[in-house]
């Protein structure tokens, strides 16, 4: 009866060790275009776990891409940039921006995740965010048009 207990305890404690390590980090983004994996950098967030929250706000994406020297993915004109994420977002949260200044952002149009790139050549920061059950984070990335 004793082994019984130990074990029931055993994949109790481990159930709840995968559930916190699980639940406690943010869903990340994958985001890929013409074959390639952008690289993506934490942004501002809210995140509920089991026993806290934190929120966590972070500079302007154009400073977080300068702070963690980001290089941008060269891409063509006009290229499909696809957003998925490890963890599915809540329905209709997903949103995409265009910074073109610390104070100047266009939102971006997505098409079943796909946003279009500019066809003008030049560097481009885009901030994507999005909302689960537990919160919300945003994200940054840059490209290059060439």
């Amino acid at each position: 009866m004793k082994k019984v207990l130990i074990s029931l305890l055993a994949v109790i404690v481990l159930v709840v060790g995968i559930y916190f390590v699980f639940n406690l980090k943010l869903p990340k983004p994958i985001i890929t275009i013409e074959n390639n994996t952008v690289e993506v950098a934490q942004s501002s967030y809210c995140w509920r776990g089991l026993i806290n929250a934190r929120c966590v706000d972070m500079i302007s994406p154009p400073g977080i891409i300068e702070h963690q020297e980001l290089k941008p993915v060269v891409v063509s004109p006009g290229a499909e940039l696809k957003i998925e994420f490890n963890r599915k977002p809540q329905e209709n949260t997903l949103g995409a921006y265009i910074w073109f200044s610390n104070d100047e952002v266009e939102n971006v149009p997505l098409n079943d995740n796909v946003l279009v790139v500019p066809k003008e050549k030049g560097v481009y920061i885009y901030s994507v965010s999005a909302h689960w059950k537990k919160g919300s984070s945003s994200y940054a990335f840059v490209i290059e048009v060439k």
